[in-house]
């Protein structure tokens, strides 16, 4: 399993060896094998620092191979290892190709250190590799409590990274556009997951980076940890062959902990307000759908779990480079969404809304 990295890499067979240092405003991005070794993963093959002509080798056999492709973008909080694991059950649930970009999201600062004068964890309160989760802990009245201060802060901090890590996944996402092109063989897909579709607004606004997504057949948004006012003005800016998904659920205690933390702004993955009505976009509701614990991670499940069968049905086809609903095969909206869509077919449901 192919993970691409703006971490600084050092030797080392362990997920670790992608550290938490980056330099912010660069473009380089190096690459590791990952693969499954008992409870955990190893790594091997890594190029600290490739260039373009390494990145083709690796990236165009992908498209020549059997299996569609399907590009990862993680969210919050998220170590190597985390990375890693998501992308190994995504490739597990739905058989694809699944290739990883493993950005600084811990919330530490580029040179790999804590930011100043954090609190400390409180005991019973996850803190590295929650995928997030932990701010669904975080409410109104415990927000400035030490503990809740230090992931606020690390969040905070993990956005900034985003932001000054954008140069490095617009480079990848030119080369990925170029390997697919070339191939012009398997179909390619984006899924953002949380903070990684933040990541994802900001490297738009780098040069290129908006045109080689014209490269992707769908692009998935999926509880997006970003300002759900005014959004339509960069998702206009995503025109993949297929369909952009945005996926969003009224009940996320991971985004409700997110609107804590940045001063009441509601996100996208909560409850998108202002829809645009393009029949490029999909809108598919989650709320009061069965979602798990926290509602936010609702497009894979843990081993041994199962998705439900709706849901995987609808994520195998955003994820696979396939049409949600299928009418060339005489397909009605009912026949994936279990409540159908609106007249207009800007929202599906996956469960009756709440009133």
């Amino acid at each position: 399993m192919l993970i691409f990295t703006n971490r600084v890499i050092q030797p080392g067979t362990d997920p670790s060896a992608l550290t938490r240092q980056f330099q912010p405003g660069s473009d380089a991005i190096g690459v590791v094998q990952a693969v499954r070794s008992g409870a955990g993963f190893q790594v091997g093959g890594a190029q600290a620092s490739l260039d373009d002509a390494a990145a083709m080798q690796l990236l165009v056999p992908l498209f020549q191979a059997s299996r569609p492709v399907v590009l990862y973008l993680h969210g919050n909080n998220n170590p190597p290892a985390a990375c890693f694991e998501r992308c190994a059950r995504l490739e597990e649930i739905y058989g694809l190709e699944v290739v990883g970009f493993s950005w600084p999201s811990e919330g530490y600062l580029s040179s790999g250190n804590a930011l100043p004068n954090l609190p400390a964890p409180a005991t019973g309160h996850t803190d590295d590799g929650d995928d997030g989760d932990g701010l669904a802990d975080i409410t109104a009245g415990n927000r400035k409590d030490g503990w809740a201060e230090r992931k606020i802060r690390r969040y905070r901090q993990a956005k900034t990274n985003a932001q000054e890590s954008s140069d490095a996944l617009a480079r990848f996402l030119r080369l990925l556009a170029a390997a697919r092109l070339y191939a012009n063989g398997q179909r390619l897909s984006i899924a953002a997951h949380s903070l990684g579709c933040h990541y994802l607004q900001y490297t738009i606004e780098t040069e290129g980076a908006a045109e080689s997504l014209a490269a992707a057949h769908n692009i998935a948004l999926l509880a997006a940890c970003c300002r759900a006012d005014g959004h339509g003005s960069w998702v206009r800016k995503l025109t993949p062959k297929g369909q952009v998904f945005i996926t969003y659920n009224k009940a996320d205690l991971v985004l409700f902990g997110a609107y804590i933390a940045d001063g009441s702004q509601t996100k996208l993955g909560a409850e998108p307000g202002q829809r645009l009505v393009d029949p490029r976009v999909r809108y598919v509701s989650f709320s009061n759908a069965q979602v798990g614990w926290g509602g936010h991670g609702y497009f894979v499940s843990k081993p041994g779990d199962k998705l439900p069968k709706a849901a995987k049905k609808v994520f195998q086809r955003m994820f696979g480079s396939e049409r949600d609903i299928q009418e060339d095969k005489g397909e009605y909206p009912r026949k994936v969404y279990p409540v159908g869509c609106d007249v207009d077919g800007s929202t599906c449901y996956m469960a009756m809304p709440p009133a």
